[in-house]
């Protein structure tokens, strides 16, 4: 298969969201021989406008230069789902794709992300409830600026999910709950194997969990090296023309692994727990209804 049309053909992508699952499925699903992931841990080729702007052969030679010609090729992006603009590009990139959301208890999820946060440099609030203290200004400031800072709207999935069966119709949005995946991996991974039209009755190995809490040895190292690589300075633009993609990757992974240390985030506070579980709560109801899911067990997570 010609190599554009591998990336423009491709079937299935996963959306959302993030801090539930979303790296583990990646790479079960990988496991499949007929199946090829990009390396990297985020495929960010609809996200990021200067990357969108340098076209779909660009998008596979960063992302997919080592998969074979015949292998069928899957993403994931866990920030594209909150914007409508990212998924319109999505749908205009192959009308016809797959879509994979994962759907983590909301308290929970916004909890976890901004510990990951905290982990990335993406947040220097010494406490979740500083954080969700200035998250309006931080919505009505810059969404993409602050998108992994968001913890409560990216945690309103209703609104989100509402909008994308809208435009891709709901035969091509598939939800399925942290905690299914956590009870039903393979099952999860082979009915995706025969949506795609791969051999269905594949096994994957699904005991590793990817992408665990872990936080930095050094915060000010961690902000410095999230905000070089998330601007596009000279010097950046630079060592990307000399380096190869899949090399930068393992740098990148190599300098972020040597700045973390293992950590087990201390447990929510109760009352910001029970705020967030009654403000949640309607959107729930409504994100019940929509996917046809019964959540009511989210109400009485800790």
């Amino acid at each position: 298969m010609d190599k554009d049309n591998q990336f423009l053909q491709m079937p299935l992508m996963i959306v959302g969201s993030q801090k539930s699952g979303t790296s583990s499925l990646l790479r079960y699903l990988a496991q499949h021989p007929e199946i090829f992931a990009h390396p990297q841990p985020e495929m960010t080729y609809f996200l990021q406008d200067h990357e969108y702007e340098k076209g779909v052969e660009w998008a596979h030679n960063k992302y997919y230069s080592d998969c074979p010609n015949d292998n069928q090729i899957i993403a994931k992006n866990v920030m594209v789902m909150c914007s409508p603009e990212r998924m319109q590009r999505i749908y205009e990139h192959n009308p016809e794709i797959q879509l994979v959301v994962l759907l983590r208890e909301p308290v929970s999820r916004a909890y976890s992300a901004y510990w990951w946060a905290r982990r990335r440099g993406w947040d220097n609030k010494k406490s979740f409830e500083e954080a969700l203290a200035v998250e309006d200004k931080r919505l009505k400031d810059d969404w993409f600026k602050w998108r992994q800072s968001l913890y409560k709207y990216n945690s309103t999935y209703y609104q989100h999910l509402y909008n994308i069966i809208d435009k891709f119709g709901e035969d091509q949005v598939h939800c399925f709950l942290t905690d299914e995946l956590k009870d039903n991996a393979i099952n999860i991974c082979q009915s995706l194997y025969k949506l795609i039209g791969v051999k269905a009755d594949f096994e994957p190995v699904v005991e590793q969990q990817f992408n665990q809490a872990a936080m930095p040895r050094s915060e000010k190292l961690g902000y410095f090296f999230t905000q070089f690589l998330s601007s596009q300075n000279a010097l950046r633009r630079t060592i990307r023309k000399i380096i190869p993609a899949s090399t930068a990757h393992k740098l990148k992974k190599t300098v972020y692994d040597l700045n973390e240390k293992s950590f087990i985030p201390p447990k929510i506070n109760p009352n910001t727990h029970r705020e967030l579980s009654d403000y949640f709560q309607p959107f729930n109801e409504q994100l019940a209804a929509l996917i046809g899911k019964d959540l009511s067990h989210w109400q009485n997570s800790d």
